[in-house]
């Protein structure tokens, strides 16, 4: 049996997107074993990897904080500019297109991240992997009552 450290460090290599024979030579770990932590660290990984892409996004200036900012300010502009002119001109309607592109990119680029408290992973993982055969009749049990 594999000690936490490695265990955690695979997590960290696959949160990165890094694949099982990259982990396998550098921890030391079979494929088959990594398979198999890969189910049982799903949301271990998921959390990591999200961590580790909101962390890009800001570096990059492409959080959902910035980008809300960016296209905020836009159709700020857009509606300040709308509300001066005149409806029925043409480029009043090009404004109106801008406006309707800008709010459905708004709407488009936020990115859905998903953090899990300690809890909902116990739970989650409670219901994918059973820790004993008892639980494992437990389950069957209750699931034909």
């Amino acid at each position: 049996m594999k000690d936490n450290k490695t265990k955690d460090r695979f997590i960290e290599l696959r949160a990165q997107g890094l694949p099982f024979v990259k982990i396998a030579a550098e921890i030391g770990v079979s494929k088959t074993t990594l398979v198999n932590w890969e189910r049982e660290f799903e949301e271990e990984i998921g959390n990591l990897r999200a961590v580790e892409l909101e962390a890009l996004y800001d570096k990059y200036h492409l959080s959902a904080r910035k980008k809300v900012e960016y296209f905020g300010d836009i159709l700020n502009r857009i509606q300040g500019e709308l509300e001066t002119r005149d409806l029925s001109t043409i480029p009043t309607e090009k404004l109106f297109a801008m406006y309707a592109h800008f709010y459905r990119e708004t709407e488009r680029a936020l990115p859905a991240l998903t953090f899990r408290s300690e809890y909902e992973v116990q739970i989650s993982k409670g219901k994918r992997l059973p820790s004993s055969a008892d639980e494992i009749w437990a389950n069957l049990a209750s699931s034909r009552l």
